[in-house]
């Protein structure tokens, strides 16, 4: 198991979802970090049911660029996209 930072609390709390994908935690940190990069944008992800969902918080000029850096860096990430701009992504613990 890898070593990655907790979801941002801010991000987490208040983030919407923007994509779901399946790989390990180290190559999940990377690629987020990478599309975080790409984008300008404030992204972060965490684990549910086995999945990472990634969350954005910011404006939709933001969550645009978020979405062309996924379409764009989709074949950089060892694992899987399972959906991109799903708000099904939003799931939290307490939902």
């Amino acid at each position: 198991m890898g070593s990655h930072n907790p979801c941002h609390p801010e991000i987490f709390k208040n983030g919407k979802g923007v994509c779901i994908v399946e790989g390990s935690s180290d190559a999940v940190e990377h690629w987020v970090l990478e599309i975080a990069r790409r984008a300008n944008a404030r992204i972060d992800w965490h684990f549910n049911h086995g999945k990472a969902s990634i969350l954005h918080l910011g404006d939709e000029a933001s969550r645009q660029r978020v979405i062309t850096a996924i379409d764009e860096l989709r074949n950089n990430l060892q694992g899987k996209v399972i959906s991109i701009d799903d708000p099904s992504a939003v799931y939290r613990f307490w939902e």
